[in-house]
């Protein structure tokens, strides 16, 4: 009896320390996939995806990110094992609204090799099979030897017992549930794109914004990009009296003709992978 509760108590200690992991698994030349959270207003968003730590010998870039099966997740295959992590930043009308992080261990068949053979030894030792006497007559105070332990062991194993033999003599009756009525889906609220649109304006000049961040030493690392690229890149604070907010928005150039900008606008589209788009020249408050 007291080996069998040594040997419960050894299922139990494996079972806790393999559901102690902080980390998603998976493994290596598995796809994987990574599916944002969608905020409550989850109107007209667009999502950027970016690998953001990777294993030293690991190969893979941003460009192995494929779209999913939906717009709102992206499938990877981690080509090493190691960890992985992976950051989406969440826009609206160009604005950055969130960034959500994702981390993932990757491990390779040698590791899942290792696991099936500790696992045999959670397998129950057949009948007739004779154990080392050194290992049952070992006389040395261990922690599964506590009388506390032992107890809760044994008032479990009485628990299943006694819950089986009440199951088996309980009568089966088959309960015919009615089909519930389909819920309509609930009536989608228009998200209404005048944001930003009591800023002042000067009507006959043209710019070109890029994205829009929340703090300002991000915006200043984008622009400082686009300076060193050769456009003519400036920050402008931007104040939304619609909820109250204040964003930093990263903007090139003045043209008096809409054309031009528009032209400039789908040129910087090509090269970065953020849609760039044309608004009047804004005053700040």
């Amino acid at each position: 009896m007291k080996n069998k509760i040594q040997f419960c108590i050894f299922v139990l200690l494996i079972a806790l320390i393999s559901c102690s992991e902080k980390n998603p698994i998976s493994i290596v030349g598995e796809a994987l996939t990574v599916t944002v959270k969608v905020p409550e207003e989850g109107t007209d968003l667009e999502f950027l995806w970016e690998l953001t730590n990777i294993p030293d010998n690991s190969n893979i870039s941003n460009s192995d990110i494929k779209a999913g099966d939906d717009n709102i997740s992206v499938v990877f295959i981690p080509d090493v094992s190691g960890n992985y992590s992976l950051e989406v930043s969440v826009f609206q009308y160009n604005d950055e609204i969130s960034t959500q992080s994702f981390n993932f261990e990757v491990i390779g068949e040698e590791m899942i090799a290792m696991d099936e053979e500790n696992s045999d030894v959670t397998k129950e030792i057949p009948s007739g099979i004779n154990i080392d006497d050194s290992i049952i007559n070992n006389k040395e105070s261990q922690w599964y030897d506590s009388e506390s332990v032992s107890e809760l062991v044994i008032a479990m194993a009485n628990d299943s017992i006694i819950s089986e033999s009440i199951i088996e003599e309980a009568p089966k009756e088959k309960i015919t549930k009615s089909p519930l009525p389909p819920k309509k889906p609930p009536a989608k609220k228009k998200q209404s794109n005048n944001r930003g649109q009591s800023i002042p304006f000067d009507k006959n000049r043209f710019t070109i914004q890029i994205s829009s961040k929340k703090v300002l030493s991000d915006a200043k690392k984008v622009a400082i990009e686009l300076i060193d690229a050769g456009y003519d890149a400036y920050i402008q604070k931007a104040l939304f009296v619609e909820t109250n907010e204040i964003w930093y928005r990263i903007r090139v150039g003045s043209y008096d003709k809409k054309e031009t900008a528009i032209a400039v606008a789908k040129s910087l589209s090509i090269n970065r992978r953020e849609d760039a788009w044309v608004d009047y020249v804004r005053y700040e408050r």
